[in-house]
């Protein structure tokens, strides 16, 4: 009975043996050794059943030699098993049989096309998802996201601090809270914002998010989906009295200047060309100091004639050819300056600091009595961390901030500083 059983147990051997070279996909030049293990365990079954027969056949004295032949059939059962264990060795153990092989490479194909699919579906919808992870401040965008800024994946990698520069001063700022409040509440939002591209464009977006958990159910990320709406907010501009006028670059009616539209184009496009040449940008951005008590005290009519002196000698400062001087905002001026690094930036600030003070203009509410100025000076060289022009008027925006909390009638660079508003930090 146990010689009855030895056989089945070899034969059945011999049937695993076919089904594991079968999952393995060992055939072709390795048929060899596939037949020589299967021939091993056939002949180990054939030896149980001659010491099965043994007696009845005369063969009773050699059954010792007989069970160490059996016996010696048994290390077909290891090597029988070696393929599995390479496999596993090479840390191909997912792929072990060829229908799951299949299976896999079916699905990575799918997962391709599902991905082209959603690219193309994005485009036409402009609508693009992007994801910020609280660790590291890293985020994630798809390729419209990068299409509706305007920017390039090559050329850009994604960070929260350009991102929400890009946005006018008062979406980011609305966005950014929306964001930390969806850190720490687990909070979803949904927010109108106007994008500024860095070739000028302005484009109006609605940004969507919401909280993703990871281990632990902590909130590790916040994810969303950044839709592009200009044109169909365009279409309804266009509609109402005056509105494609409004489209058109025009100079500011008060100063005479370049208005804002018309600076940020001259931004974009004077980026670029810096880009590609690696030379510098630079940037300074002034604004009167006391400006509101001024009007209230002389009224609006000569606070429209004073701001008009000061473009006007702005505009007078020396200054090479392709400079461009813009009225940015309220009593804002922008200056322009192709070709000039952080020192050349700061020299034509406080020019312009002496060509203000030279006009005498009487101001009762200003310490000095009269009106001054306060700059700001950025300036961009060659390829450093700055990949969007809106993050150089930022920095001259800081700069002149620094300049108004001094005290005023000053000039202040841009000094790079810590990034300590981390929406992430918990």
């Amino acid at each position: 009975m146990t010689f009855m059983l030895g056989a089945i147990a070899y034969i059945a051997m011999a049937f695993a043996a076919i089904a594991l070279f079968s999952a393995t996909g060992t055939t072709g030049s390795r048929r060899g050794p596939r037949f020589l293990i299967l021939g091993v365990l056939i002949t180990g079954a054939g030896l149980q059943v001659v010491m099965l027969l043994a007696p009845a056949l005369g063969l009773a004295p050699a059954m010792a030699g007989l069970q160490i032949l059996a016996a010696s059939c048994l290390l077909a059962v290891p090597v029988s098993f070696w393929p599995l264990v390479e496999r596993v060795r090479r840390g191909q153990l997912h792929v072990v049989n060829r229908r799951l092989m299949a299976r896999v490479e079916r699905a990575e194909r799918d997962a391709a096309a599902a991905r082209n699919w959603l690219n193309l579906a994005e485009e036409a919808g402009h609508v693009g998802h992007w994801q910020f992870f609280v660790d590291g401040n890293r985020m994630v965008w798809s390729d419209e996201v990068f299409r509706i800024h305007g920017l390039w994946r090559e050329h850009y990698k994604p960070r929260l601090d350009t991102a929400l520069a890009a946005l006018h001063p008062a979406d980011g700022k609305r966005v950014g809270e929306l964001l930390q409040d969806s850190i720490t509440r687990g909070a979803k939002f949904e927010v109108a914002a106007r994008l500024r591209r860095p070739d000028g464009e302005l484009r109006h977006v609605i940004l969507r998010g919401g909280p993703q958990l990871g281990e632990g159910d902590i909130i590790d990320s916040v994810a969303g989906v950044l839709v592009d709406v200009t044109e169909p907010t365009r279409a309804v501009t266009r509609m109402l009295p005056g509105g494609a006028a409004r489209d058109l670059p025009l100079e500011d009616n008060l100063t005479g200047l370049a208005d804002r539209q018309q600076f940020d184009l001259s931004l974009g496009y004077e980026f670029k060309r810096a880009v590609r040449s690696r030379k510098p940008l630079g940037l300074v951005v002034l604004d009167i100091d006391r400006f509101r008590a001024f009007n209230d005290h002389y009224g609006a009519l000569e606070g429209d004639a004073c701001l008009r002196q000061i473009a006007q000698a702005v505009q007078a400062v020396p200054r090479r050819t392709g400079d461009v001087v813009a009225r940015y905002s309220g009593a804002e001026i922008a200056v322009l300056l192709p070709l000039a690094d952080a020192a050349g930036a700061l020299r034509v600030a406080a020019t312009i600091l002496e060509a203000v003070r030279a006009l005498g203009l009487p101001n009762i509410t200003d310490p000095t009595g009269a009106v001054t100025v306060s700059c700001g000076a950025a300036a961009f060289i060659g390829m450093d961390d700055l990949y969007n022009p809106l993050e150089l008027t930022r920095r001259a925006a800081r700069a002149l901030g620094d300049a108004k909390a001094a005290g005023g009638n000053r000039v202040c660079s841009f000094n790079a500083p810590a990034f300590l508003e981390t929406l992430g930090a918990r």
